[in-house]
């Protein structure tokens, strides 16, 4: 597997599990962050995870492989 797949599954996969965990918080399943106070930095927490995989993955998609030069 090449680093251009490898970045843009673990982007992919960063977004997903952001998409989840503030999901499961935001439809009240489970309570994640606990107390009222802690609502903020449970949010910012998963807006960078689900930012950091949006970079990943447009990152990776992206990247050109540079051309090998063969020489004889």
């Amino acid at each position: 597997m090449n680093t251009k797949m490898t970045v843009l599954i673990l982007g992919a996969a960063l977004i997903i599990v952001a998409l989840i965990v503030g999901g499961v918080q935001l439809l009240h399943v489970y309570n994640i962050y606990g107390a009222g106070s802690n609502r903020w930095y449970f949010y910012g927490a998963v807006g960078a995870v689900g930012l950091i995989g949006i970079i990943l993955a447009a990152w990776g998609w992206l990247k050109k492989e540079m051309p090998t030069q063969n020489n004889p």
